[in-house]
């Protein structure tokens, strides 16, 4: 593969790709001097993500884009870490107000279970984002939203929130400014740890409401829903996240309203009835989960062809060669098992559809 030529930087910028690459190295070694601020990061990015997972997807709505508010609001947050892993403290700050406003329309326009057909002229771009005031109104129809308002006054902390993440994006004066965030308050970027840990702080309370408000409209994620244990491959398309996603969405929300909310999912009737319909699923067996992943697989090879597909496969279980050399023997039998079914079946080599794609992909 002929060797990637390295542009030069033809703009004349106060941020030089220097200066930035060395904030960037300074980020990465504090994080690395202090992995429990690392890990916080991670475990936000991935809670956000398994909200995904929470919505419900139907044959109806699986093509509607009603995931679109909370997929652009996990965009919204990576965006947000690595401007603030490269300086840009305050425009991290007000990526967060767009992680905020996308989460809670994430909510607001499913709070009728019309999500699919009430997002379609916003999602469209004919339609304006509707104003704070009008989003609040339609999440308060919402009984279980209303009973923890009631109990944790959620949308007065939600909308402290807002008023805190918009003086940043509106910068209330010097206070609010990147130079104040700067560690030297000047107009160049520099890595300055509290501005780090003061964007943490707002990212983990964005990160909280949004799941609290999300638990709120679908209770069952605070239960115990081992989906994979009882499905194997084939379980729900959304509405539930497995029991680790669970915990890790408890971790973030603190000790007092994590009662509450808990005390509204266990007494919610939809959520009793749906929770004894999983545990009284038989747990998958062993050759069923093996036989489920090897339809899979062949589905993948139909699609890219094996060549394709081993590539890929080969890098996912590199690194089981030596820490698991039985499995690796065992895969590798697999993998030979399925290259002849591939030939057998015409799908050794990429079809032309494959190909494209693989340009995407490799």
């Amino acid at each position: 593969m002929p060797k990637k030529t390295a542009h030069k930087n033809m703009l004349s910028l106060l941020h030089s790709d220097k200066l930035i690459l060395q904030i960037l190295n300074e980020t990465n070694e504090y994080l690395q001097q202090h992995p429990e601020t690392g890990e916080r990061i991670e475990e936000d990015n991935w809670i956000f993500r398994s909200l995904f997972q929470l919505l419900p997807e139907t044959l109806e709505t699986f093509w509607s884009g009603h995931i679109f508010p909370i997929a652009e609001a996990e965009y919204e947050l990576e965006c947000s870490i690595v401007l603030c892993k490269l300086g840009f403290y305050k425009h991290a700050i007000s990526s967060l107000r767009n992680v905020l406003e996308l989460g809670l329309l994430s909510v607001y326009w499913d709070i009728d279970d019309q999500s699919h057909i009430d997002i379609q002229n916003w999602l469209r771009s004919m339609e304006s984002t509707p104003f704070r005031k009008r989003v609040f109104t339609k999440l308060k129809r919402n009984s279980n939203i209303r009973t923890f308002d009631d109990k944790q006054n959620l949308f007065e902390k939600t909308s402290a929130l807002y008023g805190e993440l918009s003086d940043f994006s509106h910068t209330k004066g010097f206070g609010y400014s990147s130079r104040q965030l700067n560690k030297h308050q000047s107009n160049v970027n520099s890595f300055n740890e509290m501005s780090l840990t003061k964007w943490l702080e707002l990212t983990q309370r964005v990160v909280e409401i949004i799941s609290i408000f999300h638990v709120l409209k679908y209770p069952v994620g605070l239960q115990y829903t081992p989906i994979e244990e009882k499905f194997g491959l084939n379980g729900p398309m959304g509405g539930f996240i497995e029991p680790h996603q669970v915990e890790r969405i408890k971790e973030i929300i603190s000790k007092e309203m994590l009662a509450d909310l808990q005390e509204i999912s266990d007494n919610d009737p939809d959520v009793i009835e749906v929770i004894k319909w999983i545990n009284d699923q038989p747990d998958i067996t062993e050759t069923e989960f093996r036989a489920q992943i090897e339809r899979q697989d062949k589905q993948f090879i139909e699609m890219q062809g094996y060549d394709l597909w081993i590539r890929n496969e080969r890098k996912l279980y590199k690194s089981i060669q030596k820490n698991n050399p039985k499995l690796f023997e065992e895969k590798k039998i697999y993998f030979k098992k399925l290259k002849l079914w591939a030939k057998e079946n015409g799908h050794l080599t990429k079809h032309k559809l494959a190909k494209i794609s693989a340009l995407h992909i490799s």
